[in-house]
């Protein structure tokens, strides 16, 4: 159960340091865009609509993704990579919201693609490294989120104290989750050069046999 030698892989260290750049943004638009909100003398009443709109698109975001990613023919890492980085440049362009219109629109495209984090990691986890890597995988996974998920709130807070103002908060979020995003990119063409190696070396072994 307490396998570490997954972090001699270079695949999981990517998504490892992907989930944990997530995480730290995550809680942020949950904890302070009703805050974020009245700033903009939107009343407290308007404003918890916002919270409830995350989590009404959320559901629709899981169930939808997780029905396009269940197809054969989908990229389920190419999803995932896009909805996450999408989901960190909308969250650093919160400072721009100057209304209630403009911050449910936000919301509303965080739960959605933010669904894709929640609902596909144990999906693409399990493409990336094999159903019997999972347990073990997802457990090491959880420990980096949870690092992350007690550390990010209190930098925005911090940011908040300092500055005054939200805006920082939601800038370092979207700069988290987007990066955990691109950072994911690099694994297709990483697979690539993995399984080039591996074809090399088995050709090589063949040649020496022979």
């Amino acid at each position: 159960m307490m396998n570490f030698s997954l972090l001699k892989d270079v695949i999981f260290v990517i998504f490892s340091v992907s989930n944990f750049c997530t995480s730290i943004g995550f809680n942020v638009p949950y904890l302070y865009v009703v805050s974020q909100a009245e700033t903009l003398n939107i009343g407290k009443s308007e404003a918890s609509y916002l919270i409830a709109s995350i989590g009404v698109a959320n559901t629709i975001g899981r169930i939808i993704l997780g029905y396009i990613a269940d197809k054969p023919w989908v990229n389920r890492l190419l999803v995932y990579n896009v909805c996450l980085t999408a989901c960190g440049i909308a969250t650093a362009m919160v400072p721009l919201c100057g209304d209630f219109n403009s911050l449910l629109i936000y919301c509303s495209v965080f739960g959605f693609t933010i669904g894709a984090y929640v609902g596909l990691t144990s999906v693409i986890l399990v493409d990336l490294l094999g159903l019997e890597k999972l347990t073990n995988a997802f457990g090491l996974l959880l420990l980096f989120q949870g690092i992350a998920s007690f550390i990010g709130p209190p930098i925005g807070g911090w940011m908040y104290d300092i500055t005054g103002s939200y805006s920082p908060a939601f800038l370092m979020a979207g700069l988290m989750i987007a990066i955990s995003g691109l950072v994911m990119f690099a694994i297709p063409p990483l697979q690539r050069y993995q399984e080039h190696k591996a074809e090399q070396k088995f050709n090589s072994e063949q040649l020496a046999l022979s």
